[in-house]
């Protein structure tokens, strides 16, 4: 009676929902799972909240009232009402409540739970992990990323197929080549599929895949149905006689037409249920933004200046990446949550640049090598954090993070904003990335920009200017996702801890809680012929071997700024020397057009009437593999030299 009664509350709910868009009540979008609420009430029977995490899709509402959501909390989600479950922010499609999490791009959040299962297999926590498919998922190539590493890595995880034979609009028989189930078995990962038309004998089957699942190991589970209501609303145009059999043959309109005494009781209670539940939204407040809080605010204590950051001079004879790696043997110690994972970093090879070497042997299965799958890598550092732990990823070349943009766009950047402060992710990825060692154009891009402008990711580089042990300790910290930019010129050299010559290092406060200072050196306080010159990651020593030369034979003085946290609010100390200087230089290795320079000179216009600035990155071209065609291409120490010279006169011809 039970299961009865939620299947009604379900369709009862979600016909609610239609009705309300009808009339124009209900604002963007909603999907319903009406015609399929027997997948979700005979599995959600034998799942526990209290142990079991689950991963749904777009169309969630059956799953998340099943798990033991109440219509009232997910009404008020829908409705924009302070009391949804997101306070407004996720809508239909993107529901957390405790354990269950939902988000609306297809396929994206089956990495993030085969991460939250190897999670509970690795510190032996108790329950298992669901994610729910549509079957039109199964053209996303990271579905089979993510069934390799579930099989790879035997975790509790019960993948739950709905196959209702539409990808939206278009029959799946037309997208999908093969056997559904044997794309599953291929993995070695044990499988079933049958139809979901009889509640109670799919309840029964569903209580011994789970109690299987319990015991450690992946299975997939294929229901056949059949969804009775449009993809979204109204946009149906499957034929009418199609889903009006379809109508005549569920279960649940059929007994209901029958005069089934059960389902008749059950429906009126759901709609007891929920007209009051509508009636009582009436007079809830709507949800307001509030703090646009996309971050979580760092534990206390945590960077106060740049002198937390700077380079030491006890670091002068080691090279970075040895200390990249001391930093995440360090880690790894204090830190028994943290997992370490990426493509070759297990020993001998110890990764590309040789970062992680010897941390495996030290530490085991936490520093694990993958496969080549880079969204599925992140989705499940992303599963990880979900469920507790801090993760860090290796991509062995930025360039390759494209791959993964997805998982860190739409997935790492939005949670803790989406899901109203219920979640955090202390994820950090380390990007390799820049030039000038000849390998050509798809692994030698500077490409941090593209998430600069993404509310939700720092963005972070290490120079040599800085401290490698303490600023990537800093980044594995910070509860929030981080992108740690290792220009890989770095790796070679040695940190830079003695100001350049005829500079002095000026400390440098923070812009605002949680945010990572730039570092600060200036060769004259006579600033009013000064240029501020600001830079970040791999170019430091371009970038001074310029400033130096023009100190000794133009006599020029310089403000010199190298940024830390790439898109963190300005500095209070770059805005004074702006305001001081009137003139700007900014260096980045990436395409200047839309770049990080672009940015800072537009924020830095406002707060210095007369501004004159200019920028040097790399041409907007392909980078060739040619170390001639290649040193055209990336910013050198010359063309910095003549884009200051070219400043210079520039200001001193305003002035005259």
């Amino acid at each position: 009676m039970s299961m009865i009664k939620k299947m009604a509350e379900i369709r009862y709910l979600e016909q609610t929902l239609l009705d309300m868009f009808s009339s124009g009540r209900l604002f963007g979008t909603t999907h319903t799972c009406i015609g399929q609420e027997a997948c979700a009430c005979a599995l959600y029977s034998h799942l526990d909240p209290a142990k079991d995490l689950i991963f749904s899709h777009h169309r969630c509402h059956g799953h998340f009232l099943a798990f033991g959501g109440s219509p009232e909390d997910l009404l008020a989600e829908v409705l924009g009402k302070q009391t949804g479950v997101c306070a407004g922010r996720g809508g239909s499609q993107h529901l957390c409540n405790g354990a269950f999490f939902s988000q609306g791009v297809q396929g994206q959040s089956f990495p993030i739970a085969v991460g939250a299962a190897y999670w509970k297999k690795q510190r032996r926590e108790p329950g298992i992990v669901v994610a729910h498919l549509g079957d039109g998922t199964l053209g996303q190539g990271i579905v089979y990323e993510s069934l390799n590493m579930a099989s790879l890595l035997s975790v509790p995880l019960l993948v739950v197929m709905e196959n209702n034979g539409m990808a939206q609009s278009t029959e799946t028989i037309h997208t999908t080549a093969g056997s559904i189930i044997e794309r599953f078995a291929a993995f070695g990962i044990g499988t079933d599929r049958r139809k979901a038309d009889d509640p109670f004998e799919l309840e029964s089957h569903l209580k011994e895949v789970v109690d299987f699942v319990r015991t450690g190991r992946p299975f997939v589970q294929v229901l056949d149905t059949f969804r009775l209501m449009a993809h979204s609303k109204g946009d149906d145009d499957r034929p009418a006689e199609v889903v009006n059999c379809a109508w005549g043959e569920d279960w649940l309109e059929r007994r209901r037409r029958q005069g089934d005494p059960a389902v008749l009781e059950a429906f009126r209670e759901a709609k007891n249920r929920i007209d009051s539940a509508m009636h009582g939204l009436e007079s809830v407040p709507p949800a307001k933004m509030g703090a646009v809080d996309v971050f979580v605010p760092p534990p206390a204590p945590w960077l106060s200046s740049s002198v937390d950051i700077a380079a030491r001079p006890d670091q002068s004879a080691t090279r970075v990446n040895k200390l990249l790696n001391s930093a995440l043997d360090h880690l790894l110690e204090t830190d028994d949550s943290l997992q370490i994972l990426g493509e070759d970093l297990v020993d001998p090879y110890g990764g590309a640049f040789k970062v992680t070497r010897g941390l495996s042997t030290k530490y085991g299965d936490r520093v694990m090598s993958t496969p080549i799958s880079e969204a599925a890598i992140v989705g499940f550092a992303n599963g990880w954090s979900l469920a507790g732990g801090t993760a860090v990823v290796e991509i062995m070349f930025g360039d390759f993070a494209t791959l993964a943009a997805e998982q860190l766009i739409n997935q790492a950047a939005k949670m803790h904003f989406m899901y109203n402060g219920q979640v955090n992710l202390a994820m950090t990825v380390r990007l390799v990335s820049g030039g000038y060692r000849g390998y050509g154009a798809t692994h030698s891009q500077s490409l941090e920009k593209i998430f600069c402008g993404i509310p939700g990711l720092k963005v972070v580089a290490l120079s040599r200017r800085h401290d490698p042990v303490r600023l990537l300790a800093a980044a594995v910290r910070d509860p929030n996702p981080v992108i740690f930019v290792e220009n890989k010129t770095l790796y070679s050299q040695f940190p830079a801890a003695e100001p350049p010559l005829g500079f002095t290092f000026h400390e440098c406060g923070v812009a605002n809680a949680g945010s990572y200072p730039p570092l600060f050196y200036r060769s004259s306080e006579k600033t009013r012929d000064a240029i501020t010159v600001v830079t970040y990651g791999g170019l430091t020593e371009l970038v001074e071997t310029a400033l130096v030369e023009l100190i000794l034979q133009e006599e020029m003085d310089f403000d010199y700024f190298v940024l830390t946290g790439l898109n963190d609010r300005i500095a209070p100390e770059l805005a004074a020397s702006v305001r001081k200087t009137r003139r700007i230089l900014v260096v980045e290795e990436g395409s200047f057009p839309f770049g990080i320079g672009s940015e800072i000179v537009a924020q830095l216009a406002g707060t210095a009437p007369g501004l004159k600035a200019a920028r040097v990155g790399a041409l907007s071209v392909p980078i060739p593999g040619a170390r001639h065609l290649e040193e055209d291409v990336l910013p050198s120490a010359t063309r910095i030299r003549e884009a200051v010279l070219a400043l210079a006169h520039q200001a001193a011809a305003s002035v005259s």
